[in-house]
């Protein structure tokens, strides 16, 4: 029987650079703006069909589908799965070549999410071809899932977590191929991510003519109270303002808030008072946190400024539960391990304020959830681009992770 050290040299031995590559090109050149992502996912399934995986389509919307796929090499081992987002943003910015037409230059390669995130799909693709070419006796279950919606909402993660065969208690942890490359400050591999809570706040006053403002309720004015002391809370060091304690995470530091969006006042020219306006906020939220609890407190805040015009406060998609995976686990452990092994440095780590599905997975599903992709830059931007030198390394970390995770 050959020793853990030995599998992972052959299957290093079996990455195909060419297969990698060629396989990403495809995908740079398959449009899958978000809403648009069924080309992909088809074609996707194709290429895992020929690896010999299950494979299985799911709707999460009409022309929407979430790809699911599997391959037991025993009926022994742990299930790792193997996840990636098909969709990308819009095309942003002023490109200076076709953003679906893959260019090689300077060792990098452009396109639409060749590094958000095709580049980190295709490497998870390479490096299940690679376990399987191997021939070696490798135990456990590999789970490759691209799903729909994360740059959006997030449905398609949320559809995966209810999938009998694949979501909640069907995997025993899941990589996500985000591009977090781990080798500096501005690239960790997340130890945990704040969840997210979107607040509309119903402001309604009573309406009077603008000459006689004292006989109504301006609920412009209210509103600006409301958006100022946010503001304030933004700014401060303090842990209170007035009665409300800030929240506060000994890794993660201050829940922020942003106010979005502020709508009021006529929509034609009119003398009057204001009597609604609509305020949208973003709340980052910590461990522990509920969305129950931060209205409960959100509310307190606001009852505590007096206001004359009566507030309502309603929380509406999409939602995020915070998360943290402990350095002792074994599937962070075991991502560790593989860096080390292939990039021979400890990698960089954080406590983010950022969202992925990881939010869904873990924040919600309780499914252990680590991140790692090839390096790149411009991500959401003109001129994204992956590192052509960290693709290769990906793999190997991808192979190595799930051999490491076995044992």
């Amino acid at each position: 029987m050959s020793s853990l050290k030995e599998i992972k040299e052959e299957v290093h031995s079996k990455i195909d650079t060419k297969y990698l590559f060629s396989l990403l090109e495809e995908m740079i050149e398959i449009n899958s703006v978000i809403g648009k992502e069924k080309e992909l996912a088809v074609f996707l399934a194709e290429k895992i069909q020929d690896l010999g995986l299950a494979i299985q389509l799911e709707d999460v919307e009409l022309d929407r589908p979430n790809l699911y796929a599997q391959h037991s090499f025993s009926k022994t081992g742990k299930t790792l799965t193997f996840n990636g987002h098909l969709d990308t943003v819009e095309v942003c910015g002023e490109w200076t070549h076709d953003p679906f037409i893959p260019v090689f230059s300077e060792e990098k390669l452009f396109g639409l999410g060749s590094a958000d995130m095709k580049g980190g799909i295709a490497c998870q693709v390479a490096a299940i071809k690679a376990l399987l070419d191997s021939g070696e006796d490798i135990p456990g279950t590999i789970h490759f899932t691209a799903v729909i919606d994360e740059e959006g909402y997030g449905i398609g993660a949320k559809k995966m977590l209810d999938n009998p065969i694949f979501g909640k208690g069907r995997t025993d942890g899941i990589l996500i191929a985000e591009p977090l490359f781990g080798d500096s400050e501005m690239s960790p591999l997340p130890l945990g991510m704040t969840g997210k809570i979107l607040f509309k706040i119903l402001v309604k006053g009573v309406s009077a003519h603008a000459f006689r403002p004292e006989q109504g309720v301006n609920a412009v004015s209210d509103a600006s109270r409301i958006v100022s002391i946010i503001d304030e809370i933004s700014k401060t060091s303090s842990s209170f303002i007035g009665n409300y304690k800030i929240p506060h995470d000994f890794d993660f530091g201050k829940g922020s808030f942003c106010v979005l969006k502020i709508d009021g006042g006529y929509k034609t020219y009119s003398v009057v008072v204001p009597e609604h306006c609509e305020i949208i906020m973003n709340r980052l939220t910590l461990p522990g946190e509920t969305k129950e609890s931060v209205k409960k407190d959100f509310e307190q805040l606001i009852s505590d400024l007096k206001l004359k015009s009566k507030v309502s406060i309603e929380i509406i998609p999409p939602y995020y539960n915070s998360y943290k995976i402990s350095k002792n686990h074994q599937l962070f452990q075991s991502l560790e391990a593989s860096f080390k092994e292939i990039l021979s440095q400890s990698p960089k780590t954080a406590y983010m304020k950022m969202i992925t599905d990881a939010n869904t997975f873990m924040g919600e599903g309780g499914i252990p959830t680590v991140h790692f992709g090839p390096k790149g830059n411009n991500l959401h931007g003109a001129d994204e681009h992956v590192f052509i030198d960290s693709l290769e390394k990906t793999t190997k970390v991808y192979a190595s992770l799930y051999l490491n995770f076995q044992n």
